[in-house]
């Protein structure tokens, strides 16, 4: 993706969704999150495409909460595809939003995001242990759907799956993940 002043506010905006004002574990991920920034979102199956285009529709929810028109984003992303990181923030912020939202246990955006970077192989790629050839290698395995039957290496990791994670839609993975796991 190329960085063009709108596209470094919203990449600053994507990060604070999942890592706050903090950095977890006072580590630092910009390199991965970059990373997956700037990687395409090429959806495995019909259904995954509606994750595409969640990602690309944070676009718009940035220029809304930015106050940016909406021709600046459109004429800042022209021609680009979702992104890797716009595609599980936003199933981040609709599994929070519109699933699992409770005023009691407060924004877990970050925490659906992170479970995802988890389950992927990508957690220890703090900026200091980050290896661009490896994050390819772990995302090229994602979109091929070259991953184990119970999900590990995507987005969703299962200890007792009852369908191959493989066959089924990200949405339908994620269901099956939050029913495993009773959030």
């Amino acid at each position: 993706m190329i960085f063009s002043e709108t596209a470094e506010q919203y990449h600053d905006w994507l990060y604070k969704i999942v890592c706050g004002e903090w950095e977890p574990r006072n580590l630092s991920f910009h390199r991965l999150l970059t990373f997956l920034f700037n990687k395409n979102y090429i959806p495995a199956c019909e259904m995954d495409g509606c994750r595409a285009t969640d990602g690309i529709n944070l676009r718009y929810r940035f220029a809304t909460e930015s106050n940016i028109p909406y021709g600046k984003i459109d004429a800042a992303f022209q021609g680009i595809p979702c992104s890797m990181l716009e595609m599980m923030v936003a199933l981040a912020i609709r599994t929070e939003e519109h699933i699992m939202e409770d005023s009691n246990a407060g924004n877990r955006v970050g925490q659906w995001f992170w479970n995802m970077v988890v389950s992927l192989g990508l957690a220890a790629m703090d900026d200091s242990r980050f290896h661009e050839e490896r994050a390819d290698s772990v995302i090229d395995r994602f979109m091929c759907r070259d991953y184990q039957p119970n999900g590990a290496g995507g987005l969703f990791t299962l200890n007792h799956p009852t369908k191959d994670m493989r066959q089924i839609d990200i949405w339908y993975q994620l269901m099956n993940w939050l029913n495993e796991n009773e959030c």
